[in-house]
């Protein structure tokens, strides 16, 4: 799949210190690029009330991605550690 990168994807990413969350991430994206479909990526979740919205589990955190079924271009929107407030945006 071809991998863009949403604005707020950078923002977030600042944010984060974790360099362990960071090597998984890299790792992911990787994995993403290689994919012909979601379906080949573990610990995918279709987000409520969004049919193109999907979170990716990497331990704490998630990857917030938007994908458009049978698309081959995922758009990386945010990527949050786990909390009450993750996809307060989302909904």
């Amino acid at each position: 799949m071809k991998v863009e990168y949403a604005d707020k994807f950078d923002k977030s990413l600042k944010k984060i210190k974790d360099k362990i969350a960071l090597k998984r991430l890299d790792i992911l994206i990787e994995k993403l690029k290689t994919a012909k479909s979601l379906k080949e990526i573990n610990n995918v979740k279709a987000m409520a009330d969004n049919i193109f919205l999907y979170r990716i589990r990497t331990g704490d955190y998630r990857l917030v991605v938007e994908y458009k079924d049978g698309a081959i271009t995922i758009l990386l929107l945010e990527y949050l550690k786990r909390d009450d407030n993750t996809y307060k945006n989302y909904k």
